[in-house]
């Protein structure tokens, strides 16, 4: 008899771990910590009016960037926003966060219109399309949000448990294959703001699902609530408040103020108390590499804009990601930013001139001579 004493077994249906040799992984993969992950489906449902998209246009602004937000940790992540009903509304909801310069060339696509989730060839077609942008900024990982759900998914009637639950199931094959974490805008019952309108499947098929509510606070904040009422295999989330408010963009002409909706996230009131962890190793420093590459990703995107210019480590330490944001509101950001520009110089993949830094010529004709697929 051939035995193995391998972690993992694999048989032509499936594979088998012995539980007695699992260890959980304390470093689990996210774009937003313990909210969404790659390779998992998560709803935001809310009433009509309630800022759904203002929120979600404002989350996918921070995963883009790489900027943490409400007391959650972020990672850069590349955003493709499907605006089925409204993709100049999502662009106007994103740009209080997209309108620095230092954000133009940050991986956050709006396509307008969105593809039929049932059509079996759906999901093929935006997993390559996910993929090649995530090639395209040498990002690993993806945040794909439909919205809305309604307009997604053709003729079909979203009370159809069969249905919706194929709905559910392509959009799992896109977060699985693409590593990319699939959200769905949606709303909740008439009546009944508990429960996303529809289909039950959309509850028990869905690895998060969040709930959005008005504050009773104070009505005249407009301060809505999101509530993670399910999540997998994660720790359980306080309430995560926003704001919504108005952003002056300019002035007509006719002389009227133009504004545009934008959600700010508030920092959340609690967090659940978890239970003391079996590892008690102390938080680990940054990891230098993650550092590294995010930096050299800065220059290589910079250079793809302004070829042959160079830039101060104050214009590339604005563009940086979640590698540095344990320490991007202090001086240590620049100093830091400085470090990583030395390395990259000493190691040959970074240039500097009179005004600062930019990616090694050699680096770039790389690049273009392999580009990717």
């Amino acid at each position: 008899m051939n035995t193995t004493s391998s972690f993992h077994q694999s048989t032509s249906l499936t594979t088998i771990t012995k539980a007695g040799q699992f260890v959980p992984n304390i470093d689990m993969p996210f774009v937003v910590k313990n909210l969404f992950k790659p390779g998992e489906v998560a709803m935001i449902a809310g009433a009509p009016g309630l800022g759904k998209s203002t929120i979600s246009a404002a989350i996918a602004a921070h995963a883009a960037q790489g900027r943490d937000f409400g007391g959650l940790s972020v990672k850069n992540a590349v955003v493709i926003y499907y605006a089925a009903e409204d993709a100049y509304g999502v662009l106007c909801r994103a740009h209080p966060y997209m309108r620095d310069p230092a954000c133009a060339h940050a991986p956050f696509y709006v396509v307008h219109g969105a593809p039929n989730l049932l059509d079996p060839e759906t999901p093929e077609k935006v997993t390559r399309f996910v993929a090649a942008k995530m090639a395209e900024h040498q990002c690993e990982q993806a945040l794909v949000i439909f919205d809305t759900l309604n307009r997604c998914i053709g003729e079909a009637d979203e009370n159809s448990s069969s249905a919706m639950g194929t709905v559910v199931g392509n959009a799992g094959y896109i977060a699985r294959v693409a590593n990319a974490s699939v959200v769905f805008v949606h709303h909740t019952g008439n009546g009944n703001p508990d429960r996303p309108r529809g289909s039950s499947a959309f509850h028990g098929n869905v690895d998060c699902l969040c709930l959005l509510s008005k504050s009773n606070d104070d009505a005249a904040s407009k301060v809505v609530l999101l509530n993670a009422i399910k999540q997998k295999n994660a720790q359980a989330l306080g309430t995560l408040p926003f704001k919504l408010q108005s952003l002056e963009v300019g002035i007509d002409s006719q002389g009227c103020r133009v504004t545009v909706p934008m959600a700010v996230p508030m920092e959340p009131g609690s967090f659940a108390q978890s239970m003391k962890a079996d590892n008690t190793n102390h938080p680990p420093k940054q990891n230098t590499q993650e550092r590294r590459d995010d930096v050299e990703r800065v220059l290589n995107e910079l250079a793809q804009s302004e070829p042959g210019a160079f830039f101060s480590p104050t214009e590339i330490a604005a563009r940086s990601g979640s590698a540095f944001n344990k320490i991007r509101d202090s001086d240590s950001l620049r100093r830091a930013i400085q470090r990583v520009l030395e390395t990259l110089e000493k190691a040959g993949q970074a240039e500097r001139g009179e005004k600062g830094y930019r990616v090694a010529h050699r680096t770039i004709t790389a690049n273009a001579s392999h580009p990717a697929e």
